[in-house]
């Protein structure tokens, strides 16, 4: 029981003490206190800070980095005390400080705005305080600036009122005005007709509209087919605009490259247009002195040699159409039809004949004895005069005739009869 009573009363003690704790960290983060980070302060000098109030924010580059410490008013104007929460921040040296609003009735903040060239820090370890912090490239802790006024919704009330009076002064100008708002009534009572045909169009149209839903589908799910295919030719359509864009960086190049070579060529060309023009003119010139009335002649006789021509042609075609004719035309055709049959199985025969092999076996033979006959035949001739020349010698030997008879019968013997 104790136990328990002693549970109970440590979890209230410690509720307790973290509800302060809770309290504690609510209150200093409303009053802008961030533990464990470094802040530093910098202070400005408006003409008028048009209701702004401690703790409305401070912005750089549109983001929220501090808040207004504290608005001390003055003579000349009113010192405004600005909490940097983070000194990792470094503000440049030519920045514009301007008290804004983000809307007619919305609240009010101090703008810093930065330079437009880039600035960057060559230390790395430099900081806002002491002198660690240049004062020629950032803005140090204590740094006094001056302000700029902006425009707020108090500074509309008196443009507002000048823009009354005026009109007010000028009754041309109101009745101008008043014709305008008239025309802008009748444009709304014409719009307001148009809507209503727009209303009964829109209900037409989404009849339609219903009609068109399966369709609609059904061209959904092709685009869902298809777009893997569009993305494929948009790459390939991309590769070819890159090769299409080296190409004409090529043209260029080489139009750079060979300038003076077209200008030569232009030169040249122009050179030619006006050959050109001097042989039109001479053409021209040629073809007056042209003598018409004989190219008319040659005409004339070009037209009788085609008419003459023509009157052939139409004797030729009545000699095809004559029935006479197409018989005798088809007799020929059957006669060579039968001459090229007799021709094919006289051919057919032949092959046949030479087809065999035992016949060629037989007709190699028969040359191979012919050419052995011939060449024996020549062996016989020569025994033959041998024998001759032979006996002759022996008959002359047996006689003993004189030498000169000898020398002729020699010579007689040299002259073989055949």
């Amino acid at each position: 029981m104790l136990r328990a009573r002693a549970l109970r009363e440590g979890s209230v003690g410690l509720l307790v003490v973290a509800g302060i704790l809770l309290f504690g960290g609510i209150a200093l983060w409303l009053r802008g206190i961030r533990l464990g980070e470094s802040n530093y302060k910098i202070s400005a000098e408006f003409p008028n800070v048009n209701g702004m109030q401690a703790g409305d924010a401070v912005r750089y580059r549109g983001l929220r980095v501090g808040r207004i410490q504290d608005i001390v008013p003055g003579t000349n104007g009113v010192e405004v005390i600005m909490e940097i929460d983070s000194s990792k921040l470094l503000i440049p040296k030519d920045v514009t400080i301007k008290t804004s609003s983000s809307g007619l009735i919305g609240e009010t903040f101090i703008d810093i705005r930065p330079p437009e060239t880039e600035v960057t820090f060559e230390n790395p370890t430099m900081t806002p305080f002491g002198e660690n912090c240049d004062r020629e490239l950032v803005l140090c802790d204590g740094e006094k600036l001056t302000g700029i006024s902006g425009i707020t919704i108090d500074d509309l009330f008196p443009l507002m009122y000048q823009l009354t009076s005026r009109l007010s002064e000028n009754p041309e100008l109101f009745d101008n005005v008043s014709a305008a708002a008239k025309n802008s009534a009748v444009a709304a009572s014409e719009i307001g007709k148009l809507s209503q045909d727009m209303s009964a169009l829109v209900i037409d149209v989404q009849s339609e509209l219903d009609s068109f839903t399966d369709a609609a589908k059904a061209v959904s799910t092709v685009a869902g087919d298809a777009s893997g295919q569009i993305n494929t030719t948009a790459l390939k359509y991309q590769e070819t605009a890159e090769k299409l864009g080296q190409l004409v960086d090529n043209v260029n190049l080489l139009v750079n490259q060979n300038r003076e070579n077209l200008i030569v060529t232009l030169d040249s060309i122009g050179k030619t247009s006006d050959r050109l023009q001097g042989l039109i003119v001479n053409l021209d010139a040629a073809v007056a002195e042209t003598d018409t009335k004989q190219l008319a002649a040659n005409l004339e006789t070009l037209t009788a040699n085609a008419a003459d021509a023509s009157a052939n042609l139409k004797e030729i075609s009545e000699t095809f159409a004559d029935p006479n004719s197409v018989v005798t035309l088809q007799q020929t055709l059957d006669s060579a039809r039968v001459t090229f049959a007799n021709a094919q199985k006289i051919t057919s025969d032949l092959e046949e004949v030479t087809g065999d092999p035992s016949f060629r076996n037989n007709v190699r033979n028969l040359v191979n004895g012919l050419s052995s006959l011939v060449s024996f035949t020549e062996t016989l001739e020569k025994q033959i005069y041998t024998d001759r020349v032979f006996q002759d010698v022996q008959q002359f030997s047996a006689t003993n005739s004189n030498l000169e008879d000898w020398e002729k019968s020699i010579l007689k013997l040299q002259k073989p009869t055949k």
